[in-house]
């Protein structure tokens, strides 16, 4: 699998560390564990590594738009670690577009993601 996927009820947090390409088989893996553990936690808090991003399926992006639309007032802080260039900007740009809270990261500081996504207001 190209993404890995840890929850910690305790702080009602997701991490997900996505490498390579990205199927709809991932993104459906990921997805639904997503969706229960909002279900049953409601409002969560989610990190994203990014290693080594070589795309995704293009069939996932109905997927995502819908899974987003249903649960991004359900996600308060985002933490977008990584190192590819592009990714920071993007993040940031569609961030200042939601009233989650998101912050990048570089690929070094991914322990000061882990430790502001648990404490951040």
């Amino acid at each position: 699998m190209t993404i890995q996927y840890s929850e910690d009820p305790e702080t009602r947090t997701v991490e997900i560390i996505v490498a390579d390409r990205i199927t709809q088989e991932d993104y459906d893996a990921v997805a639904e564990r997503m969706q229960t553990f909002i279900d049953t936690h409601g409002t969560i808090r989610l990190i994203e590594v990014i290693e080594n991003f070589q795309g995704f399926d293009p069939t996932m992006i109905w997927s995502g738009i819908k899974f987003d639309m249903k649960n991004l007032r359900h996600i308060s802080h985002v933490a977008v670690v990584s190192d590819i260039g592009w990714i920071g900007p993007l993040s940031k740009a569609a961030g200042a577009l939601l009233t989650t809270k998101l912050r990048t990261f570089d690929t070094a500081e991914v322990e000061a993601a882990r430790e502001w996504i648990i404490t951040a207001e």
